[in-house]
């Protein structure tokens, strides 16, 4: 008989943080090379947050292909890879979520990398949400959101309904989300909102919130991008 899997499955999106490939709208106010930068920062710093969530399992859903040394180098080895499977985002959604319920995961939660300081307790409260609830959401404040969560008890009736017909990049994803959930009958549990960073005025944002932190003397958790943006703006970006 095999063994009940009892941890959270916790899925990060990633993409090899290869110029000209990551972080494209924040150019050309920074380099490609400077962008890049930053995704790695980001994506190091909150896979490094991540693990220490107790009881979850990190899985890095990754792309391109051929990427796999790269991020198992920037990010190490003690996570499960696997490959971002199909065209649009819905289709690699879906895929990466039914990997984690035909490994038996009881819950799985989805991430980005763009939320570099959203608090650790927001994934906590995520995991506990979905004791009591079939989904949970994170929203971001530009219309998007930065976590979906499942049970997986209850997953049947809600994917791959949720990931399809969304306007993805645009700033009715969480309401059509929120809308396609309802409609299936399934329960939902909101986190807070949060931000991501995907422009430039983001990034003054995030560089302005990491020193406000640092100066109230709070735990700053994203601590390679918190140096590279005081690189960054000491050389002159805007």
């Amino acid at each position: 008989m095999a063994e009940q899997v009892t941890e959270t499955c916790l899925i990060i999106f990633a993409k090899n943080p290869m110029p000209t490939q990551v972080k494209t709208r924040l150019i050309p106010q920074l380099s490609p090379e400077q962008a890049a930068r930053l995704y790695s920062a980001f994506l190091t710093d909150w896979c490094e947050t991540l693990a220490l969530l107790p009881n979850t399992t990190r899985v890095i859903a990754y792309t391109p292909p051929e990427s796999l040394p790269d991020l198992q180098a920037l990010i190490g080895k003690d996570a499960i890879y696997i490959p971002q499977v199909g065209d649009a985002l819905g289709e690699r959604l879906i895929s990466a979520t039914r990997w984690a319920a035909e490994k038996g995961y009881p819950k799985i939660l989805i991430v980005g990398s763009d939320s570099p300081t959203l608090p650790l307790s927001s994934v906590s409260q995520a995991i506990v949400t979905l004791d009591s609830r079939d989904i949970v959401l994170g929203p971001s404040v530009d219309g998007g959101y930065y976590l979906l969560g499942f049970s997986a008890a209850h997953l049947a009736k809600t994917v791959p309904f949720v990931f399809q017909e969304i306007a993805w990049s645009t700033e009715s994803v969480f309401q059509q989300t929120v809308a396609r959930v309802r409609s299936t009958g399934a329960t939902l549990g909101l986190l807070p909102p949060w931000y991501d960073v995907d422009t430039p005025a983001d990034v003054m944002f995030l560089h302005a919130h990491l020193a406000a932190m640092r100066l109230a003397g709070d735990k700053v958790q994203a601590v390679r991008t918190e140096s590279l943006l005081g690189e960054l703006f000491s050389s002159g970006v805007r």
